[in-house]
């Protein structure tokens, strides 16, 4: 008896693994079924919507254009006549008009049921780079973006000393930069006038020559606090009656501040230093 209870034991053991394995099988079967149900079914709807004519791109909008114009963006954007809305691929676009120098960022948006949006992001170009023969715009990152050509009309501070082998700008290139868009933003700065060329020496520091005829020597760092010392002295020498001329102040010292006076710099022989105080 205790045999017989034993063998139909093990039978009823097997027979519950075969129905939970059969239970099992059936269960995933359905699933996979139902999953190639829904695919097919979401890529006939998606054939379906492609295919209509309610989804055809009857409007394409450009915006935050500066510099480029519409066309610009179009002529490189790809986008075929009469495209559908749903089959546009918004990375190939993306990617074909950011290959322009001008582009910075781009997002491409879709309005239902038949208005592209592109919405450009340009970069702005803060200062010209000298690099051998040529100038180059260069934008508030340090990125050097485009050549300048004959037609191109700018007016911007020139940048000197600066290598465009480097793949990593220097921190005193950055706080240049940074400078440079503090003051032009800022009518604090009305003082200095137009800032007309920069020269970055990352041993010396920045020196800095603007339209009212101050050649400054900034050194390496705190260049702000220095310009707001700058505004002090420029006062102290109204005061004195010596402000008027050509002045080359060197801030570059925290502890003192040496000012070079000259009425006519172009007359002046090599070498020749003019007066000097310190103040």
């Amino acid at each position: 008896m205790l045999r017989k209870s034993g063998l139909k034991t093990k039978k009823n053991r097997i027979r519950r693994r075969f129905s939970n394995i059969s239970g099992d099988f059936f269960t995933a079967t359905g699933l996979l079924l139902a999953a190639v149900f829904l695919s097919s079914l979401f890529i006939y709807a998606y054939n379906f919507l492609i295919s209509r004519p309610y989804f055809q791109i009857k409007e394409i909008s450009v915006r935050g254009l500066r510099e480029l114009t519409e066309k610009d963006v179009l002529a490189t954007a790809g986008i075929k006549p009469a495209q559908n809305l749903l089959a546009i691929n918004t990375d190939a676009v993306i990617r074909r008009v950011s290959a322009n120098q001008w582009v910075e960022s781009i997002y491409v948006g879709r309005e239902l049921p038949n208005k592209l949006v592109l919405e450009v992001k340009e970069r702005t170009p803060l200062a010209l780079v000298k690099q051998d023969n040529d100038f180059c715009l260069m934008d508030a990152e340090g990125f050097m973006f485009k050549k300048l050509g004959k037609s191109d009309e700018v007016d911007l501070p020139i940048i000197t000393g600066v290598d465009e082998k480097e793949e990593i700008k220097s921190q005193l290139l950055l706080c240049t930069l940074n400078l440079l868009k503090n003051v032009s933003k800022s009518s604090q700065y009305a003082y200095l006038g137009t800032v007309s060329e920069v020269h970055v020496d990352n041993v010396f520091g920045l020196s800095l020559i603007s339209s009212t005829g101050l050649y400054l020597k900034l050194g390496t760092a705190d260049f702000e606090n220095k310009l707001k010392q700058l505004k002090l002295v420029l006062a102290d020498l109204e005061n004195r009656g010596m402000k008027n001329g050509y002045l080359c102040i060197d801030l570059s010292d925290d502890a003192k501040v040496t000012v070079q006076h000259k009425n006519v710099p172009d007359r002046k022989e090599p070498g020749s230093k003019g007066k000097q105080y310190l103040i």
